[in-house]
Protein backbone atom coordinates (compact mmCIF):
# COMPACT_ATOMS: atom_id res chain seq x y z
CA UNK A 1 0.00 0.00 0.00
CA UNK A 2 3.14 2.59 1.05
CA UNK A 3 4.78 1.89 -1.89
CA UNK A 4 1.64 2.87 -4.53
CA UNK A 5 1.06 6.01 -2.55
CA UNK A 6 4.78 6.51 -3.09
CA UNK A 7 4.42 5.98 -6.47
CA UNK A 8 1.50 8.07 -7.22
CA UNK A 9 2.34 10.91 -4.97
CA UNK A 10 4.96 12.52 -6.88
CA UNK A 11 2.96 12.51 -9.79
CA UNK A 12 -0.22 14.27 -8.20
CA UNK A 13 1.71 16.81 -6.64
CA UNK A 14 3.13 18.09 -10.07
CA UNK A 15 -0.26 17.58 -11.85
CA UNK A 16 -2.14 19.78 -9.58
CA UNK A 17 0.92 22.03 -9.75
CA UNK A 18 0.23 22.55 -13.49
CA UNK A 19 -3.36 22.86 -13.33
CA UNK A 20 -3.23 25.62 -10.72
CA UNK A 21 -1.00 27.22 -12.97
CA UNK A 22 -2.55 27.34 -15.83
CA UNK A 23 -5.83 28.34 -13.96
CA UNK A 24 -4.64 31.32 -12.96
CA UNK A 25 -2.95 31.95 -16.57
CA UNK A 26 -6.45 31.81 -18.05
CA UNK A 27 -8.12 33.54 -14.99
CA UNK A 28 -5.79 36.79 -15.57
CA UNK A 29 -6.58 36.02 -19.10
CA UNK A 30 -10.13 36.21 -18.85
CA UNK A 31 -9.85 39.69 -17.25
CA UNK A 32 -12.76 40.07 -15.46
CA UNK A 33 -11.95 39.17 -11.77
CA UNK A 34 -11.17 42.45 -9.49
CA UNK A 35 -7.51 42.39 -8.72
CA UNK A 36 -8.52 41.97 -4.78
CA UNK A 37 -9.96 39.15 -5.52
CA UNK A 38 -7.50 37.42 -8.01
CA UNK A 39 -4.96 37.68 -5.51
CA UNK A 40 -7.01 35.97 -2.79
CA UNK A 41 -7.76 33.16 -5.27
CA UNK A 42 -3.79 32.96 -5.91
CA UNK A 43 -3.47 32.75 -2.04
CA UNK A 44 -5.82 30.15 -1.74
CA UNK A 45 -4.84 27.91 -4.70
CA UNK A 46 -0.97 28.32 -3.33
CA UNK A 47 -2.22 27.21 0.57
CA UNK A 48 -4.08 24.19 -1.09
CA UNK A 49 -1.23 23.01 -2.95
CA UNK A 50 1.06 23.44 0.19
CA UNK A 51 -1.38 21.54 2.11
CA UNK A 52 -1.75 18.60 -0.78
CA UNK A 53 1.90 18.47 -0.71
CA UNK A 54 2.43 18.43 2.87
CA UNK A 55 -0.39 15.52 3.24
CA UNK A 56 1.37 13.73 0.41
CA UNK A 57 5.20 13.82 1.71
CA UNK A 58 3.98 12.55 4.99
CA UNK A 59 4.41 9.44 6.50
CA UNK A 60 1.42 8.36 8.22
CA UNK A 61 -0.87 6.43 5.68
CA UNK A 62 -4.31 8.13 6.86
CA UNK A 63 -2.54 11.92 5.90
CA UNK A 64 -1.36 10.03 2.40
CA UNK A 65 -4.82 8.96 1.53
CA UNK A 66 -6.70 12.17 2.46
CA UNK A 67 -3.97 14.08 0.81
CA UNK A 68 -4.71 11.58 -2.20
CA UNK A 69 -8.56 12.44 -1.90
CA UNK A 70 -8.28 15.82 -1.68
CA UNK A 71 -5.92 16.06 -4.70
CA UNK A 72 -8.21 14.48 -7.11
CA UNK A 73 -11.40 16.53 -6.11
CA UNK A 74 -9.28 19.25 -6.77
CA UNK A 75 -7.90 18.44 -10.72
CA UNK A 76 -11.14 17.34 -11.12
CA UNK A 77 -12.63 20.82 -10.02
CA UNK A 78 -10.02 21.78 -12.60
CA UNK A 79 -10.69 20.14 -14.97
CA UNK A 80 -14.39 21.53 -14.73
CA UNK A 81 -13.47 24.81 -14.42
CA UNK A 82 -11.01 25.01 -16.92
CA UNK A 83 -13.19 24.52 -20.31
CA UNK A 84 -15.57 27.19 -19.00
CA UNK A 85 -12.95 29.64 -18.73
CA UNK A 86 -11.18 29.02 -21.74
CA UNK A 87 -14.70 28.83 -23.70
CA UNK A 88 -15.21 32.22 -22.11
CA UNK A 89 -12.21 33.88 -23.28
CA UNK A 90 -12.70 32.52 -26.69
CA UNK A 91 -16.26 33.71 -26.38
CA UNK A 92 -15.10 37.17 -25.71
CA UNK A 93 -12.45 37.26 -28.58
CA UNK A 94 -14.84 36.72 -31.12
CA UNK A 95 -18.10 38.42 -29.76
CA UNK A 96 -16.71 41.98 -28.94
CA UNK A 97 -15.88 44.22 -31.60
CA UNK A 98 -17.36 42.04 -34.45
CA UNK A 99 -18.19 44.12 -36.60
CA UNK A 100 -15.69 43.05 -39.45
CA UNK A 101 -17.55 43.76 -42.12
CA UNK A 102 -21.16 44.80 -43.71
CA UNK A 103 -23.20 42.85 -46.48
CA UNK A 104 -25.67 45.44 -49.00
CA UNK A 105 -27.77 42.48 -50.33
CA UNK A 106 -28.92 43.37 -54.01
CA UNK A 107 -31.67 41.66 -55.92
CA UNK A 108 -32.83 41.60 -59.31
CA UNK A 109 -36.59 41.87 -59.05
CA UNK A 110 -39.09 41.51 -61.88
CA UNK A 111 -43.32 41.84 -61.68
CA UNK A 112 -44.55 38.41 -60.24
CA UNK A 113 -47.23 37.97 -63.08
CA UNK A 114 -43.93 38.28 -65.54
CA UNK A 115 -42.45 35.11 -67.73
CA UNK A 116 -38.83 35.26 -66.48
CA UNK A 117 -37.54 32.83 -64.45
CA UNK A 118 -33.96 33.47 -64.49
CA UNK A 119 -31.73 36.47 -64.65
CA UNK A 120 -30.25 35.08 -68.21
CA UNK A 121 -33.64 36.22 -69.82
CA UNK A 122 -33.15 39.68 -69.21
CA UNK A 123 -30.19 39.64 -71.39
CA UNK A 124 -29.78 43.02 -73.17
CA UNK A 125 -33.13 43.81 -71.66
CA UNK A 126 -33.79 47.49 -70.03
CA UNK A 127 -33.22 46.91 -66.01
CA UNK A 128 -34.23 50.52 -63.46
CA UNK A 129 -30.97 50.91 -60.71
CA UNK A 130 -30.83 53.66 -58.31
CA UNK A 131 -28.20 56.72 -58.42
CA UNK A 132 -26.22 55.03 -55.72
CA UNK A 133 -25.95 51.65 -56.85
CA UNK A 134 -22.86 51.70 -59.69
CA UNK A 135 -21.27 49.41 -57.86
CA UNK A 136 -24.08 46.89 -57.38
CA UNK A 137 -25.08 47.36 -61.75
CA UNK A 138 -20.78 46.51 -62.39
CA UNK A 139 -21.63 43.40 -60.50
CA UNK A 140 -24.62 42.42 -62.15
CA UNK A 141 -23.34 43.35 -65.39
CA UNK A 142 -20.39 40.74 -65.03
CA UNK A 143 -23.32 38.33 -64.91
CA UNK A 144 -25.73 39.20 -68.03
CA UNK A 145 -25.58 42.23 -69.92
CA UNK A 146 -28.25 45.11 -69.83
CA UNK A 147 -29.89 48.01 -70.41
CA UNK A 148 -29.59 50.49 -67.68
CA UNK A 149 -31.90 53.23 -66.87
CA UNK A 150 -31.28 55.58 -63.97
CA UNK A 151 -33.15 56.57 -61.35
CA UNK A 152 -32.71 58.85 -58.08
CA UNK A 153 -36.29 57.98 -56.58
CA UNK A 154 -37.36 54.82 -54.52
CA UNK A 155 -40.83 55.04 -55.38
CA UNK A 156 -40.17 56.08 -59.06
CA UNK A 157 -38.20 52.91 -59.88
CA UNK A 158 -40.68 50.83 -58.62
CA UNK A 159 -43.53 52.22 -60.54
CA UNK A 160 -41.37 51.79 -63.77
CA UNK A 161 -41.50 48.56 -62.74
CA UNK A 162 -45.34 48.38 -62.92
CA UNK A 163 -45.71 50.57 -65.79
CA UNK A 164 -43.40 47.92 -67.47
CA UNK A 165 -41.47 50.90 -68.85
CA UNK A 166 -38.45 48.73 -67.24
CA UNK A 167 -38.18 44.65 -67.45
CA UNK A 168 -36.56 44.45 -63.95
CA UNK A 169 -34.74 46.52 -61.33
CA UNK A 170 -32.02 45.98 -59.41
CA UNK A 171 -32.89 47.24 -55.73
CA UNK A 172 -31.22 46.88 -52.52
CA UNK A 173 -32.56 44.46 -49.79
CA UNK A 174 -33.49 47.29 -47.43
CA UNK A 175 -35.09 49.89 -49.99
CA UNK A 176 -38.10 47.02 -50.04
CA UNK A 177 -38.45 47.59 -46.50
CA UNK A 178 -38.65 51.76 -46.91
CA UNK A 179 -41.24 50.79 -49.97
CA UNK A 180 -42.90 48.13 -47.76
CA UNK A 181 -44.15 51.03 -45.43
CA UNK A 182 -46.27 52.87 -48.05
CA UNK A 183 -47.37 50.13 -50.44
CA UNK A 184 -47.96 47.10 -48.55
CA UNK A 185 -48.38 45.08 -51.67
CA UNK A 186 -44.77 45.37 -52.68
CA UNK A 187 -44.53 41.73 -51.55
CA UNK A 188 -47.20 39.99 -54.01
CA UNK A 189 -46.36 42.55 -57.01
CA UNK A 190 -42.92 41.24 -57.42
CA UNK A 191 -40.54 38.29 -57.29
CA UNK A 192 -36.58 37.98 -57.06
CA UNK A 193 -34.73 36.24 -59.99
CA UNK A 194 -31.20 36.73 -58.42
CA UNK A 195 -29.64 38.25 -55.57
CA UNK A 196 -26.08 38.83 -54.72
CA UNK A 197 -23.56 40.50 -51.88
CA UNK A 198 -21.79 43.70 -51.73
CA UNK A 199 -19.52 43.35 -48.87
CA UNK A 200 -17.77 46.40 -46.68
CA UNK A 201 -15.21 46.24 -45.31
CA UNK A 202 -15.09 48.27 -41.51
CA UNK A 203 -11.61 48.65 -39.99
CA UNK A 204 -11.69 49.97 -36.19
CA UNK A 205 -8.71 51.57 -35.43
CA UNK A 206 -8.07 50.34 -31.18
CA UNK A 207 -7.27 53.01 -28.88
CA UNK A 208 -5.33 52.90 -25.25
CA UNK A 209 -7.76 54.70 -23.67
CA UNK A 210 -10.58 51.60 -24.24
CA UNK A 211 -8.41 49.75 -21.14
CA UNK A 212 -9.78 52.61 -19.00
CA UNK A 213 -12.48 52.85 -17.06
CA UNK A 214 -14.47 56.08 -18.31
CA UNK A 215 -18.07 57.75 -19.14
CA UNK A 216 -18.75 56.47 -22.80
CA UNK A 217 -22.12 56.59 -25.22
CA UNK A 218 -23.05 53.60 -26.97
CA UNK A 219 -25.56 54.21 -29.78
CA UNK A 220 -27.93 51.43 -30.14
CA UNK A 221 -29.83 50.71 -33.37
CA UNK A 222 -32.35 48.20 -33.46
CA UNK A 223 -33.63 46.65 -37.23
CA UNK A 224 -36.49 44.89 -38.13
CA UNK A 225 -35.02 43.74 -41.52
CA UNK A 226 -36.41 41.10 -43.18
CA UNK A 227 -32.97 39.62 -43.60
CA UNK A 228 -31.77 37.21 -40.42
CA UNK A 229 -28.36 37.99 -41.16
CA UNK A 230 -27.53 41.19 -38.54
CA UNK A 231 -24.46 42.13 -40.86
CA UNK A 232 -27.33 43.44 -43.36
CA UNK A 233 -27.54 46.91 -44.10
CA UNK A 234 -30.89 47.42 -43.44
CA UNK A 235 -32.87 50.41 -42.00
CA UNK A 236 -32.25 51.85 -38.29
CA UNK A 237 -35.96 51.41 -36.44
CA UNK A 238 -34.68 51.74 -32.93
CA UNK A 239 -32.28 54.73 -32.20
CA UNK A 240 -30.71 55.14 -28.96
CA UNK A 241 -27.87 56.72 -27.15
CA UNK A 242 -27.12 55.10 -23.75
CA UNK A 243 -24.58 56.84 -21.89
CA UNK A 244 -22.88 55.57 -18.83
CA UNK A 245 -20.66 56.82 -16.57
CA UNK A 246 -18.55 55.12 -14.21
CA UNK A 247 -17.81 57.51 -12.09
CA UNK A 248 -20.71 58.19 -10.62
CA UNK A 249 -23.29 55.40 -11.29
CA UNK A 250 -25.62 56.85 -13.74
CA UNK A 251 -27.03 55.96 -16.99
CA UNK A 252 -28.97 57.90 -19.29
CA UNK A 253 -31.37 56.78 -21.95
CA UNK A 254 -31.92 59.13 -25.22
CA UNK A 255 -34.40 57.83 -27.23
CA UNK A 256 -34.67 59.88 -31.06
CA UNK A 257 -37.96 58.80 -33.23
CA UNK A 258 -37.29 56.92 -36.17
CA UNK A 259 -38.91 59.43 -38.78
CA UNK A 260 -36.62 62.16 -37.10
CA UNK A 261 -36.35 64.55 -40.23
CA UNK A 262 -32.63 64.69 -40.54
CA UNK A 263 -29.50 65.14 -43.12
CA UNK A 264 -27.43 61.77 -43.05
CA UNK A 265 -24.23 62.02 -42.91
CA UNK A 266 -21.87 62.42 -45.87
CA UNK A 267 -25.09 62.71 -47.88
CA UNK A 268 -25.85 66.23 -49.73
CA UNK A 269 -29.33 67.97 -50.28
CA UNK A 270 -32.53 67.14 -48.68
CA UNK A 271 -32.76 65.41 -45.80
CA UNK A 272 -33.69 62.07 -44.46
CA UNK A 273 -35.65 59.80 -41.98
CA UNK A 274 -33.01 59.09 -39.60
CA UNK A 275 -34.25 55.36 -40.38
CA UNK A 276 -33.19 55.26 -43.45
CA UNK A 277 -29.57 56.28 -42.25
CA UNK A 278 -28.94 52.51 -41.71
CA UNK A 279 -29.10 51.49 -45.26
CA UNK A 280 -25.70 53.05 -45.58
CA UNK A 281 -24.41 51.49 -42.70
CA UNK A 282 -24.31 51.41 -39.02
CA UNK A 283 -21.37 54.18 -38.87
CA UNK A 284 -23.51 56.39 -41.28
CA UNK A 285 -26.38 56.23 -38.51
CA UNK A 286 -24.31 57.10 -35.22
CA UNK A 287 -22.34 60.04 -37.65
CA UNK A 288 -25.94 61.27 -38.10
CA UNK A 289 -26.55 61.25 -34.76
CA UNK A 290 -22.96 63.04 -33.49
CA UNK A 291 -23.87 65.47 -36.21
CA UNK A 292 -27.74 65.65 -34.49
CA UNK A 293 -26.56 66.16 -30.74
CA UNK A 294 -23.36 67.94 -31.64
CA UNK A 295 -21.38 64.67 -29.43
CA UNK A 296 -19.41 61.61 -29.58
CA UNK A 297 -20.64 58.38 -30.02
CA UNK A 298 -17.68 55.44 -28.54
CA UNK A 299 -18.87 52.76 -29.62
CA UNK A 300 -22.25 51.21 -31.45
CA UNK A 301 -24.08 48.35 -31.24
CA UNK A 302 -26.71 46.63 -33.51
CA UNK A 303 -29.71 44.35 -32.80
CA UNK A 304 -32.07 42.48 -34.71
CA UNK A 305 -35.42 42.69 -32.89
CA UNK A 306 -35.56 39.21 -32.23
CA UNK A 307 -32.03 39.43 -29.42
CA UNK A 308 -35.10 41.13 -27.18
CA UNK A 309 -36.45 38.06 -26.74
CA UNK A 310 -33.50 36.00 -26.27
CA UNK A 311 -32.19 38.14 -23.51
CA UNK A 312 -35.31 38.99 -21.85
CA UNK A 313 -36.18 35.04 -21.64
CA UNK A 314 -32.41 34.45 -19.78
CA UNK A 315 -32.65 36.46 -17.46
CA UNK A 316 -36.05 34.88 -16.53
CA UNK A 317 -38.26 37.62 -17.40
CA UNK A 318 -38.81 41.53 -16.56
CA UNK A 319 -41.14 43.52 -14.75
CA UNK A 320 -42.60 46.72 -16.41
CA UNK A 321 -45.25 49.29 -15.81
CA UNK A 322 -47.80 49.74 -18.26
CA UNK A 323 -49.62 53.19 -17.86
CA UNK A 324 -52.55 51.56 -19.53
CA UNK A 325 -54.38 48.54 -20.68
CA UNK A 326 -54.41 47.41 -24.28
CA UNK A 327 -55.30 44.25 -26.89
CA UNK A 328 -51.31 43.56 -27.74
CA UNK A 329 -51.03 44.10 -31.63
CA UNK A 330 -48.37 41.89 -32.20
CA UNK A 331 -49.73 38.54 -29.96
CA UNK A 332 -53.08 38.38 -30.66
CA UNK A 333 -55.29 37.51 -27.52
CA UNK A 334 -53.05 38.94 -25.05
CA UNK A 335 -53.71 41.88 -23.11
CA UNK A 336 -51.29 44.44 -21.10
CA UNK A 337 -52.77 45.38 -18.01
CA UNK A 338 -52.47 49.07 -16.44
CA UNK A 339 -49.55 48.41 -13.80
CA UNK A 340 -47.16 46.02 -13.42
CA UNK A 341 -46.73 43.47 -16.11
CA UNK A 342 -43.98 40.45 -15.92
CA UNK A 343 -42.96 39.68 -19.46
CA UNK A 344 -41.43 36.83 -20.53
CA UNK A 345 -39.28 37.43 -23.90
CA UNK A 346 -41.68 37.40 -26.63
CA UNK A 347 -43.97 39.73 -24.54
CA UNK A 348 -41.28 41.90 -24.21
CA UNK A 349 -40.52 42.22 -28.03
CA UNK A 350 -44.35 42.90 -28.38
CA UNK A 351 -44.56 45.56 -25.79
CA UNK A 352 -41.21 47.33 -27.50
CA UNK A 353 -43.14 47.18 -30.61
CA UNK A 354 -46.20 48.11 -29.84
CA UNK A 355 -47.54 51.88 -31.34
CA UNK A 356 -51.15 51.14 -32.52
CA UNK A 357 -52.40 50.85 -29.03
CA UNK A 358 -51.13 54.56 -28.28
CA UNK A 359 -52.89 57.92 -29.62
CA UNK A 360 -49.42 58.74 -29.76
CA UNK A 361 -48.18 56.27 -31.82
CA UNK A 362 -44.28 56.02 -32.24
CA UNK A 363 -43.93 58.49 -29.12
CA UNK A 364 -45.18 56.36 -27.07
CA UNK A 365 -43.66 53.29 -28.15
CA UNK A 366 -40.11 54.84 -27.97
CA UNK A 367 -41.31 54.78 -23.84
CA UNK A 368 -41.69 51.25 -23.91
CA UNK A 369 -38.40 50.55 -25.60
CA UNK A 370 -36.49 52.51 -22.92
CA UNK A 371 -38.62 50.70 -20.02
CA UNK A 372 -37.75 47.15 -21.47
CA UNK A 373 -33.89 48.62 -22.11
CA UNK A 374 -34.13 49.75 -18.19
CA UNK A 375 -35.21 46.68 -16.79
CA UNK A 376 -33.12 44.43 -18.52
CA UNK A 377 -30.05 46.15 -17.78
CA UNK A 378 -31.54 46.38 -13.71
CA UNK A 379 -31.84 42.42 -13.76
CA UNK A 380 -28.69 42.10 -14.77
CA UNK A 381 -26.37 44.65 -13.22
CA UNK A 382 -27.96 44.06 -10.01
CA UNK A 383 -27.62 40.13 -9.75
CA UNK A 384 -23.56 39.01 -9.49
CA UNK A 385 -24.97 35.38 -10.45
CA UNK A 386 -26.04 37.16 -13.83
CA UNK A 387 -22.75 38.83 -14.66
CA UNK A 388 -20.83 36.19 -14.00
CA UNK A 389 -22.27 34.14 -17.09
CA UNK A 390 -22.50 37.15 -18.74
CA UNK A 391 -20.54 34.69 -21.74
CA UNK A 392 -23.92 33.03 -21.88
CA UNK A 393 -26.07 36.23 -21.60
CA UNK A 394 -24.30 37.38 -24.69
CA UNK A 395 -23.93 34.20 -26.33
CA UNK A 396 -27.65 33.66 -26.76
CA UNK A 397 -27.40 36.75 -28.86
CA UNK A 398 -25.34 34.41 -31.73
CA UNK A 399 -25.65 36.50 -34.86
CA UNK A 400 -28.48 38.58 -33.30
CA UNK A 401 -25.83 41.63 -32.83
CA UNK A 402 -23.13 42.95 -34.19
CA UNK A 403 -20.68 45.91 -31.63
CA UNK A 404 -17.53 47.79 -32.45
CA UNK A 405 -16.95 47.60 -28.49
CA UNK A 406 -13.45 46.15 -27.49
CA UNK A 407 -13.75 43.52 -24.80
CA UNK A 408 -11.56 45.68 -23.01
CA UNK A 409 -14.20 47.84 -22.63
CA UNK A 410 -16.57 45.08 -21.18
CA UNK A 411 -13.85 43.33 -18.72
CA UNK A 412 -13.41 46.68 -17.22
CA UNK A 413 -16.91 47.38 -16.16
CA UNK A 414 -17.75 43.86 -15.55
CA UNK A 415 -14.36 43.88 -12.81
CA UNK A 416 -16.24 47.21 -11.54
CA UNK A 417 -19.25 45.78 -10.96
CA UNK A 418 -17.97 42.28 -9.35
CA UNK A 419 -15.91 44.71 -7.19
CA UNK A 420 -18.26 47.40 -5.65
CA UNK A 421 -22.01 45.62 -6.27
CA UNK A 422 -22.79 49.21 -6.57
CA UNK A 423 -26.52 49.76 -7.77
CA UNK A 424 -26.87 52.26 -10.95
CA UNK A 425 -29.43 55.11 -11.25
CA UNK A 426 -31.30 55.28 -14.25
CA UNK A 427 -32.65 58.21 -16.06
CA UNK A 428 -34.54 58.81 -19.75
CA UNK A 429 -35.30 61.39 -22.31
CA UNK A 430 -36.55 61.30 -25.78
CA UNK A 431 -36.56 64.05 -28.38
CA UNK A 432 -39.79 65.00 -30.04
CA UNK A 433 -40.99 67.12 -33.09
CA UNK A 434 -43.48 68.26 -35.26
CA UNK A 435 -45.24 65.38 -37.80
CA UNK A 436 -45.07 67.10 -42.10
CA UNK A 437 -44.99 65.60 -45.73
CA UNK A 438 -41.58 66.53 -47.05
CA UNK A 439 -39.84 65.08 -49.77
CA UNK A 440 -37.13 62.88 -48.31
CA UNK A 441 -33.41 61.92 -49.93
CA UNK A 442 -34.32 58.48 -50.71
CA UNK A 443 -37.71 60.01 -52.33
CA UNK A 444 -37.01 63.23 -53.70
CA UNK A 445 -40.22 63.13 -55.70
CA UNK A 446 -42.71 61.82 -53.00
CA UNK A 447 -43.94 63.07 -49.73
CA UNK A 448 -43.74 61.04 -47.30
CA UNK A 449 -45.05 61.21 -43.35
CA UNK A 450 -41.65 62.73 -41.50
CA UNK A 451 -41.16 64.42 -38.03
CA UNK A 452 -39.13 67.62 -38.14
CA UNK A 453 -36.82 68.25 -34.90
CA UNK A 454 -38.17 70.78 -32.15
CA UNK A 455 -34.99 72.24 -31.86
CA UNK A 456 -35.27 73.11 -28.19
CA UNK A 457 -35.83 69.20 -26.83
CA UNK A 458 -32.29 68.39 -29.27
CA UNK A 459 -30.40 71.04 -27.74
CA UNK A 460 -31.55 70.28 -24.16
CA UNK A 461 -30.85 66.57 -24.49
CA UNK A 462 -27.57 67.72 -26.35
CA UNK A 463 -26.84 69.25 -23.14
CA UNK A 464 -27.77 66.09 -20.57
CA UNK A 465 -25.66 63.88 -22.44
CA UNK A 466 -22.56 66.11 -21.97
CA UNK A 467 -23.31 67.00 -18.84
CA UNK A 468 -23.30 63.18 -17.71
CA UNK A 469 -20.34 62.55 -19.73
CA UNK A 470 -18.23 65.59 -17.99
CA UNK A 471 -19.66 64.24 -14.46
CA UNK A 472 -16.26 63.17 -12.10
Amino acid sequence: MKSKFNIIRIPLILINLIISIYMIISINKLNVIPMKYFIIGIGILAVINILLIILLLLKNIIFKIIGVILSIILIAASLFGLPYINNTNDFLDKSFNNIQKEISTYNLIVLNSSNYTSKEELENKKIGYLTETNDALAKLNEAIKTENEEYEDIFELYDALLDKKVEAILMDESIIDVIADEKRDIEKNIKVLYSFDLETIIEKEKKEEEKVLRPINIYISGSDSRSNNIQNKSRSDVNMVVTINPNTNEILLTSIPRDYYVLVHGQTGLKDKLTHSGIYGLDVSAATIEDLFDIKIDYSIKLGFNAVEEVVDLVGGIDVESDITFNSYHIKGWVVKKGINHFDGKQALAYARERYAYASGDRHRIQNQQQVLEATMKKVLSNKSLLLKYDSLLNSLGNLYRTDIPREVITEYVKKQLNDGKSWTFTSQWVDGKGASLNTHTAPQYKRYVMIPYEEDVEEASAKIKELIEKK
